[in-house]
């Protein structure tokens, strides 16, 4: 299945090379993996899923550009002088020919085709395997959602951009069709689909990760992954339960205030729930994701100093952050450090359990039945970054402007600023700007990722995002 997999990549690369004809969605049988022939036996599933797992890592996705990309059409980061990557989305203008929008888009089908050949396979093995095959099934059920996820956070609005979440999002295709032209599907529509799926997925997993780290799926890490959907959907009922589920699995603990640095050191520490797992054999080089940030890399982008100002003296978190000499100016002075390997040998964390207790948080305050609790919650969070930090007194729009905050401090360059954004219904607001737009409204155009035009192209039933040509 690995091979296949390959194969794929190399004839979907043959097939953009001759043509912008093909929609990718619009799937040939030399260009897809059929739900009937992919799967004989457990090794073809354990191997599927490995493949889904290696999409991941590509710079195309959680490698480099899914955390970059939003990363920079936010108030976060800045533009250093001689930035060229990402600069379009940086600078809010790119269009429907780039090649990152369509690289990403391609690449997560291509995973999602690969989780449908793991779901829809109707293959008996021996019992001795049938919990390993469940486990497996479970991981593609969880790992098609959070692509879907990932998919409608990039290429559509949010949740609550429309009262009734009617507005487009992406196409769901869950099964081998190879003449399916398919059209998008509504946000809601897309959100239901994920929550089925991560649901079905979690009740399919144990709580053990079949390789014993955070680098594969387990039901405790799916359940964290669920309730960020819920705090996308802003269904605070069901993110503060899945939040407490995970957190009093006792399968993760937050990362000390003297150790923090280790978060981003060292991999698979017990605060990490998933990451990617990225390796010397994995290879990414000057692709890796900290090279966008490093001075010894390419150094494209700088931590805005305004969000380096919001850390309270003496917080561990801090220590992300190194001062350049080289730098002057509007430029000057930090370099941001979460991704320190320019041989791209960082783990990507993609869920860690301080995102749980501030979605907790966040949940709980929205409620407004338990305000000691979210209190409790953040001060967790604060105090792990700065112990003996005063202990939160807000209460109601107060209390939920600090875990706002909080969030921004706590999850800073880790792509998902922008979404937050976009969901509390604020502007972008680039307070120390080198780039040549510094304010965005809420909702424009440009915070959605564009259409590739090779899919609207082939794809009659495809609507384009409004505002790109």
């Amino acid at each position: 299945m690995k091979n296949l997999n390959n194969l794929l990549f190399f004839v979907l690369l043959a097939v953009f090379a001759v043509s912008c004809g093909e929609s990718f969605l619009d799937l040939s049988p030399q260009q897809a993996v059929s739900d009937q022939e992919a799967l004989t036996n457990i090794n073809d599933y354990e191997s599927s899923v490995t493949g889904i797992y290696n999409d991941f890592q590509s710079p195309d996705y959680y490698g480099r550009y899914f955390f970059v990309i939003p990363d920079v059409m936010a108030d976060d980061v800045k533009q250093n002088s001689q930035a060229n990557r990402a600069k379009d989305y940086a600078e809010h203008e790119a269009n429907v020919a780039d090649r990152d929008a369509r690289a990403m888009w391609t690449l997560m089908y291509r995973a999602i085709n690969a989780a449908n050949a793991i779901i829809n396979a109707d293959i008996t093995v021996p019992a001795s395997v049938k919990s390993k095959q469940d486990h497996i099934i479970g991981e593609a059920k969880v790992l098609r959602g959070l692509i879907y996820f990932d998919l409608v956070r990039l290429f559509a609005q949010h949740y609550t951009f429309t009262a009734d979440a009617g507005h487009p999002g992406v196409p769901l295709v869950l099964s081998f069709d190879p003449e399916n032209k398919p059209s998008r599907n509504t946000v809601k529509q897309v959100y239901d689909q994920i929550i089925s799926d991560m649901t079905e997925g979690v009740a399919m997993m144990s709580d053990v990760s079949r390789t014993g780290n955070s680098n594969t799926l387990s039901a405790p890490s799916g359940k964290a992954l669920l309730a960020r959907v819920y705090l996308y959907k802003e269904d605070w009922n069901n993110a503060e339960k899945w939040a407490t589920e995970v957190i009093n699995s006792g399968k993760y603990s937050l990362e000390s205030n003297a150790s923090y640095a280790n978060l981003w050191l060292t991999d698979n520490r017990p605060e990490h729930i998933f990451s990617v797992s990225m390796t010397e054999a994995d290879n990414a080089g000057t692709n890796a994701l900290g090279n966008m940030y490093l001075a010894r890399g390419f150094g494209d982008y700088l931590p805005s100093n305004d969000v380096v100002a919001l850390f309270p003296a003496g917080d561990a978190r801090l220590q992300v952050f190194k001062t350049d000499p080289l730098l002057s100016g509007t430029y000057a002075p930090y370099r941001m450090e979460k991704y320190a390997d320019t041989r791209g040998w960082d783990d990507i964390k993609v869920m860690r359990l301080a995102e749980v207790f501030l979605i907790r948080a966040e949940a709980r305050a929205a409620i407004g039945t338990n305000i000691q609790g979210a209190q409790a919650d953040l001060d967790l969070i604060k105090q792990r970054g700065l112990p003996g930090i005063a202990a939160t007194l807000a209460t109601g729009e107060a209390l939920k402007t600090a875990i706002r905050t909080e969030r921004r401090l706590e999850l800073c360059f880790e792509g998902q600023r922008l979404w937050d954004l976009m969901r509390y219904k604020q502007d972008i607001v680039r307070q120390q700007c080198t780039a040549n737009i510094c304010t965005i409204k809420y909702g424009s155009d440009t915070v959605v990722l564009p259409i590739p035009q090779y899919e609207l192209d082939a794809n009659p039933n495809m609507e384009p995002n409004p505002g790109y040509n």
